[in-house]
């Protein structure tokens, strides 16, 4: 979803912030549970591989992709529709290839989760910037600590294993769950204020 909140955007916003509230602590649930999972449990196997919890983080990526295709359809000729059409491009191709590529080496892996924090993390930040809102901090700092754990994890510093590339991607569901949140919190506040006038 876009972040650009001219008074135009805010309208079609408006009316989906308790939505996107759901979709926030859906992320950030999610997200704290893996976090914690790939802490405590980081040898599971899933799906007979010893993947740690990476087809469950997978599965999130691509649910999140798909949520993006269908606000990228419903977008669809407005402005806002490329920017809907990366999110869900980004996402659902990654989760489709981290689904896919379990049994491949831990390398490969490596190589596109640190990809996809970076391009995501640099996307972020650069679209918080744009944001009018009081609260667009939690997505800047979402977005440059999904960076630096990419470029950590293309050094494969300090760990180089599947809980490790599973926390780094969790840690950004989160993040981006928070900054989801911070953001349907502020719509709310500017329904308040519409209202009241």
């Amino acid at each position: 979803m876009s972040f650009a909140t001219s008074s135009q955007n805010i309208d079609y916003f408006l009316p989906q912030r308790n939505s996107l509230l759901i979709r926030g602590l859906l992320l950030t649930v999610a997200g704290t549970l893996l976090i914690v999972f790939s802490i405590i449990a980081p040898d599971v196997k899933i799906m007979s591989q010893s993947s740690s919890w990476l087809p469950v983080v997978a599965l999130v990526i691509l649910s999140t992709g798909l949520l993006a295709c269908v606000d990228a359809y419903i977008l669809r000729h407005s402005k806002e529709f490329f920017v809907n059409l990366q999110i869900a491009v980004l996402d659902t191709v990654i989760g489709i290839f981290l689904l896919a590529e379990l049994n491949k080496s831990i390398e490969k892996i490596i190589l596109l989760v640190s990809a996809y924090l970076i391009i995501k993390g640099i996307f972020r930040i650069f679209a918080a910037i744009r944001v009018s809102f009081l609260h667009a901090n939690a997505a800047i700092v979402g977005g440059m600590l999904s960076v630096v754990l990419g470029v950590l994890l293309w050094q494969e510093w300090p760990f180089t294993s599947m809980w490790y590339i599973c926390l780094c991607l969790s840690v950004d569901i989160m993040t981006r769950g928070w900054a989801l949140i911070r953001f349907a919190l502020w719509l709310k506040v500017q329904y308040k204020i519409r209202a009241a006038e």
